[in-house]
């Protein structure tokens, strides 16, 4: 993939699963950018610009779609150019062997839900996995602490418990966005996705089934679709979709004219499939 930005923004702290994501990618795509690490993710989309590409996670297979990067999509011009999925495993650290609380990030705790039931301790939320570490290993009560399972447990900790995430197979999809239009060309031996969103702004009864309509006349497979409110009403959403195939294949280009017709259409990027 031919890049020209310098540096690559992701969600921190250190030790998170989007840091992981970050350097798993730029191995993969064998670049030597810079990982520059931000608190939040409207802070990582805001960053992205002509020299800063952006990874963020966009959908986890229990927990959905992260409506944050969806709504920031929406507001500022961004082009997807890669995604890619990485497993998402949880372990229970405690310091002792009868914690009486436990801290967990909130998104980590919905993936977690039963493990925590069962362990039936208060738990404290935190606003990442890396400050439920730190927490715990600044706490003298007796206490735990739900991280992910690719962080190595600290000498002075125990392992609780080595699975906790409620599906065993979890994963979470992550994209990397870019302020170019940067679309890989087409090969015909790899499997292309596409996304785009609908923009609310000439709503009209059927007009949701006529968009839909366009991909299936062309047999184009929609692998997602969220809506999300405007703000403007009740009533009133934007529509992120994505689909199989590439911007340079005929029948994609001809379903983008026709969708453009009847939408608001916001263009987001052919990538190869993770």
């Amino acid at each position: 993939m031919q890049v020209t930005e310098s540096q690559l923004v992701t969600l921190g702290p250190a030790g998170t699963f989007s840091e992981l994501a970050a350097q798993t990618w730029l191995k993969q795509q064998s670049l030597d950018l810079t990982i520059n690490i931000q608190d939040s993710l409207p802070a990582v989309i805001e960053a992205v610009n002509e020299s800063q590409l952006g990874l963020t996670p966009i959908e986890n297979l229990s927990e959905g779609f992260v409506s944050p990067v969806v709504d920031s999509l929406v507001h500022k011009s961004l082009h997807i150019i890669a995604e890619l999925t990485l497993p998402v495993e949880f372990q229970i650290l405690t310091n002792h062997p009868k914690p009486r609380s436990i801290y967990a990030q909130f998104v980590a705790a919905g993936q977690c839900r039963k493990a925590l039931q069962q362990l039936a301790l208060p738990v404290t939320h935190t606003s990442s996995n890396s400050e439920s570490l730190n927490s715990l290993l600044g706490t003298s009560e007796p206490s735990a602490a739900l991280v992910p399972s690719h962080i190595q447990c600290p000498d002075q900790l125990t392992l609780l418990s080595s699975r906790a995430a409620d599906i065993a197979h979890n994963e979470t999809r992550f994209v990397v966005l870019s302020a170019n239009n940067l679309a890989p060309a087409y090969d015909p031996n790899r499997r292309w996705k596409s996304s785009v969103l609908l923009i609310d702004d000439n709503d009209h009864p059927g007009l949701l089934v006529d968009s839909l309509s366009v991909f299936a006349r062309r047999a184009i497979n929609l692998t997602s679709i969220v809506s999300r409110p405007t703000g403007g009403g009740f009533g009133q959403y934007h529509f992120f979709i994505d689909f199989d195939g590439h911007i340079q294949q005929p029948h994609v280009q001809e379903a983008l004219e026709q969708l453009a017709k009847l939408n608001h259409l916001r263009w987001l990027g052919s990538y190869q499939a993770a």
